[in-house]
């Protein structure tokens, strides 16, 4: 079942949704693995394997095809990924005929990105050794996305014989120090998101680096020679200003491009959101991606 935006949101607003989050960010609760016991329960063909003890599980779709999706969820870099993020990958699978490899990375506050980063690269370098005829996309929502944008700058700077051809990115989180001051401004409009939270979960992730550095928060590191980037965002949330920030570095990158789908009124990481508007957008991407 979908609901409406409004309907959502009107809820999150009565329950105080983005204090739920932002305290279960700082403080996760006990690991579960959900996504990959429901993923274990699909219909969808897959391929378990693991990285350094975290699982990496490919789906695959019903005709043989080359086009493989790495996907990368949100979730403040602090949770694990939601039943949401696996419907999203049933329908890239199944609609799009996409491969999709889900990486269980490893969280914070028990990792910091020093730790993340690196082992998500291996993630990927084991892909394209599984898979060494497939071409290579990127999906990121929210943190995610963040983590999505570090791991292609990275990619990009290293020898490897296959890089992300397409990135696409759902309210990315590109600067974990949330210095935009226009995201203070949205603060009220932000039904998911508490910006004091959400910087002491960014500083949990960062560790002992800066929270500048771009490993943390990419929207400081180069944005050259990264291909095709697919970025979709709403009006009301803190991360909107970053997403603009970004649109600016592209425009003055060499060898990369942007689509950028700004949706008026709408919260953060609505995408991934079992709404009545979403669904369009999930469908662009997968689009974008054939």
């Amino acid at each position: 079942m979908r609901y409406s935006a409004k309907f959502v949101k009107n809820v999150f607003k009565v329950i105080n949704m983005k204090k739920l989050v932002g305290a279960t960010m700082v403080d996760p609760p006990k690991r579960r693995r959900l996504i990959s016991r429901q993923l274990s329960q699909t219909d969808i063909p897959q391929r378990i394997s693991e990285v350094d003890g975290h699982q990496l599980i490919t789906l695959f779709p019903g005709h043989p095809t080359r086009r493989h999706v790495f996907y990368l969820h949100g979730g403040g870099y602090a949770l694990e990924a939601s039943p949401f993020h696996k419907e999203i990958q049933e329908r890239f699978v199944k609609r799009y005929n996409l491969k999709v490899s889900y990486f269980d990375y490893p969280l914070a506050p028990e990792n910091t990105a020093e730790k993340t980063v690196p082992l998500t690269e291996k993630a990927f370098r084991q892909l394209t050794h599984l898979y060494p005829d497939d071409c290579f996309f990127l999906f990121g929502d929210s943190a995610g996305g963040g983590l999505a944008m570090s791991l292609a700058q990275h990619l990009r700077n290293i020898d490897l014989p296959k890089r992300p051809k397409k990135i696409a990115l759902a309210s990315p989180w590109l600067d974990a120090s949330l210095s935009d001051p226009r995201s203070q401004e949205l603060q009220e409009k932000d039904v998911l998101l508490e910006k004091d939270l959400l910087a002491e979960a960014g500083e949990n992730y960062a560790g002992e680096l800066p929270l500048t550095d771009p490993m943390v928060s990419p929207i400081y590191g180069n944005f050259d020679q990264l291909g095709e980037l697919f970025v979709v965002a709403g009006t009301d949330e803190i991360l909107y200003p970053d997403v603009l920030r970004l649109r600016d570095r592209i425009t003055r990158s060499q060898g990369t491009t942007m689509q950028l789908e700004v949706v008026d009124g709408m919260m953060h990481d609505f995408v991934v959101y079992p709404l009545k508007e979403s669904l369009p957008y999930v469908d662009q991407i997968g689009e974008f991606y054939q």
